[in-house]
């Protein structure tokens, strides 16, 4: 009976093998599953942590002694981008403050390519409705830029905004609210706070339901991240497993990092704001490291129920978890008494929430068919680039205000005189152009975007009308001067085997008129005898050059505007002729950033000479006169006392007005009409010319017009009106008329000479 314990022994032995086998296999295993997770930790880490939208901004708004600038419109302008009303000083970022004749703001620190605006105290000085002195930290500027105003969002699927920030952005007292509201031991545990889980689970017993959470920042970045919202024990283990790897890959600054980035703090509309940086602006319009200590705990105590905190809709419930947020962090040891009874008394204040979004909607369109040509939708919806456009966002502003309002005035008087026929409402385009830049500071292609957001600044075809003369003059300029007499006379041309009578618009013909008369007062005759003996192929290939691609056929018809344009297309033309003959590339898109800094597209001006400064010069000059005596004078009736030029543009039977208008620092064109081309009643002066002058009142404060410069090339002499010669002493009724220099009149006025 020897064998018995040999068999007890190799048992022994085989349990020992088994065990330690089966201990070995759940090793590796486990080894295996934590180097899996390690794995997809490190990945998801070490590659783009974040869909991020890609975010459009206006151009910076310079301010100057001297400007007709009032504090009101100052603080428009500053709570347009933002900015809070402090009862007292000393402010703190992002707040302004106004005084008898003057005006106190602490600006935020803003950067953009190449150029960062500080943050700084800054005292504006006013009287008599205009800024007078500007005095910074370091003596008085002569001008100060204000930042851009972010204009839209380019979202991809997940519709997530958020704002990046490093730890160091975060304040103190941030981090110390989220860390005693969320997780007071953040510092002291491994991912896994066992005391906290313990205390929530006994809490749970006590009450006999789910009244408290036991996870640690760290489990809830794991969640948020990586995980699905369902609660079972699969979901808990895997969460704390990825906890401890998280902890041991990265230090406590790092993850608190990533949570305040990633974590969820609310809604706009069907945007989800996500990270402390972008609810800072948002909720408060501060940049992160300007909160205050009430603000952060504002932030902190939104984190367990973000949109039943809300500071926007839910100001009391906002308040009272705000002041426990406060006494946690009182009761921690993390701020004083004194801290807390102070934060504890004050108001949630919030901004005026800004229009980003809705300022000038037709104008991001324009500039997203732009960056579609250079990035996929995916990368515009996720890679976090900055996008600097040239948009004027208070002239925007004022466009968008001056297209509204003139078209309920005019649909008002239409309804008067037609009766209420119904059917589509007007509808107008206002594109304003630095035409020295070629940069479009604002872009409005229709009445409403909500309702239509067809760009017809960008694709309505539609006939010019008259709005097309003046290039017919400037093709003429080598054969005729200012002072050339033109036949206004009834004529009946050819057109296809169809006879054809240009009639003006007044129904009379004048028999001999000036140059200068002919485009002045937009006279139809006189335009098609002229662009005849010019030849139509020359008036054809001078609008192909000032920036006219639409279809144009040599007819006689051709000069008064029949063929179809857009209005994009004519402002271009118009501005070559503000630009001394060079024609602009018009500029919506200025600089593409990445996310981290590096300026991946980059727009400059750019021009080509299509007609001398001289020619351009005269034309703006007779188009001076237009305003002044012409078919435009009716809006120096409006409020219009500065230098300009224009030109009206009606089509036949009333279907389309047009205006067109420029100083020396700023062009505007003004379509109005309807959709499906039913006639509206209205000449371009009646129609598009009064929102053109409302419009232009409204943009005082931001242009500077000045005497049209007269180029080299150029020079004046006194004529006899009643001949066009140059004037002698008997002729009474004279006037100062300019000419190339090479082509300069030479005869005496014959009328009055012998009398």
């Amino acid at each position: 009976m020897m064998f018995e314990p040999r068999r007890k022994s190799r048992r022994r032995i085989f349990g020992w093998k088994f065990f330690l086998m089966l201990g070995l296999a759940i090793a590796v295993g486990l080894w295996g599953y934590f180097y899996y997770l390690y794995a997809e930790v490190k990945n998801r880490f070490e590659s783009r942590k974040w869909s991020i939208p890609s975010r459009v901004f206006s151009a910076t708004v310079p301010v100057y002694p001297g400007q007709s600038l009032t504090v009101t419109q100052l603080r428009q302008m500053l709570e347009e981008r933002r900015y809070l009303e402090a009862a007292r000083e000393p402010l703190r970022s992002g707040e302004y403050k106004i005084n008898k004749n003057s005006m106190v703001v602490h600006f935020r620190e803003f950067h953009f390519p190449g150029h960062t605006l500080p943050s700084q105290r800054v005292q504006f000085e006013f009287q008599q409705n205009k800024l007078t002195r500007i005095r910074c930290p370091f003596g008085d500027a002569p001008f100060l830029e204000l930042e851009s105003l972010e204009i839209a969002r380019l979202f991809g699927q997940s519709r997530e905004s958020r704002l990046l920030v490093n730890i160091q952005q975060v304040p103190k007292h941030l981090v110390d609210g989220i860390v005693a509201i969320e997780d007071h031991r953040y510092f002291e545990h491994g991912g896994i706070d066992w005391w906290g889980i313990s205390r929530a689970l006994w809490t749970d017993l006590r009450a006999g339901r789910v009244v408290q959470g036991g996870s640690t920042i760290t489990q809830q970045l794991v969640k948020n991240y990586f995980l699905e919202p369902q609660r079972n024990l699969k979901r808990k283990l895997l969460e704390a497993s990825m906890s401890v790897i998280i902890e041991a890959m990265y230090s406590k600054d790092e993850i608190l990092e990533m949570y305040m980035n990633e974590i969820y703090l609310g809604q706009r509309g069907s945007v989800a704001i996500h990270g402390v940086g972008e609810a800072a602006r948002y909720y408060f319009g501060r940049n992160v490291e300007d909160l205050t200590f009430p603000e952060a705990a504002t932030l902190a105590g939104m984190i367990q129920a973000p949109n039943g905190y809300s500071p926007l809709t839910r100001t009391d419930a906002a308040l009272e978890r705000r002041n426990v947020v406060l006494k946690r962090m009182l009761d921690l040891g993390k701020i004083s008494q004194q801290d807390y009874d102070k934060a504890r008394g004050e108001p949630i204040k919030i901004p005026i929430l800004a229009s980003s979004g809705n300022v000038a909607p037709y104008f991001v369109d324009y500039v997203r068919l732009q960056l579609q040509e250079l990035y996929s939708p995916q990368t515009l919806g996720s890679e976090g680039l900055n996008i600097y456009t040239t948009l004027h966002p208070e002239i925007a502003l004022a466009a968008d205000a001056a297209v509204r309002e003139g078209l309920e005035e005019l649909g008002r008087e239409y309804a008067q005189r037609e009766g209420n026929q119904g059917g589509e409402p007007l509808q107008a385009v206002l594109i304003a152009v630095q035409p020295k830049t070629g940069a479009v500071l604002a872009m409005v292609g229709g009445r409403d975007y909500s309702e239509s957001n067809f760009n017809r600044a960008l694709f309505a075809h539609r006939q010019p009308g008259s709005a097309l003369k003046p290039f017919v003059y400037l093709s003429a300029l080598d054969e005729f001067t200012p002072s050339s007499w033109l036949a206004d006379e009834e004529e009946t041309y050819s057109v296809d085997g169809a006879s054809w009578t240009p009639r003006n618009h007044d129904g009379r013909y004048r028999g001999k008129v000036s140059f200068r008369t002919g485009l002045e007062d937009s006279l139809n005759a006189a335009t098609v005898r002229l662009s005849l003996n010019v030849g139509l192929e020359k008036v054809i290939s001078t609008m192909r050059g000032v920036g006219i691609q639409s279809m144009l056929q040599p007819v006689p018809s051709l000069g008064l505007g029949v063929f179809e344009v857009t209005p994009i297309e004519l402002a271009g033309a118009y501005a070559t002729l503000d630009n001394d003959g060079q024609k602009p590339y018009l500029l919506s898109l200025k600089e593409v950033v990445a996310e981290n800094g590096e300026i991946q597209e980059r727009r400059n001006t750019d021009f080509v000479s299509v007609t001398s400064p001289a020619k351009a010069y005269i034309v703006t000059n007779l188009l001076e006169g237009a305003i002044e005596r012409g078919t435009g004078k009716s809006v120096k009736r409006m409020g219009i006392d500065f230098p300009c030029a224009g030109k009206t543009g009606t089509t036949n039977d009333f279907h389309d007005s047009w205006f067109a208008g420029y100083t020396t620092d700023l062009l505007v064109l003004v379509w109005v009409g309807f959709d499906d081309n039913r006639p509206t009643g209205f000449s371009g002066a009646q129609g598009a010319g009064r929102i053109w002058a409302r419009f232009m009142n409204s943009v005082r404060p931001f242009i500077h017009p000045q005497q049209f410069r007269m180029p080299p090339g150029v020079v004046q002499r006194i004529l006899c009106k009643e001949s066009g010669q140059l004037a002698v002493l008997r002729c009474r009724d004279r006037i100062l008329e300019v000419f190339r220099s090479d082509n300069v009149p030479k005869d005496y006025c014959t009328i009055h000479s012998k009398q």
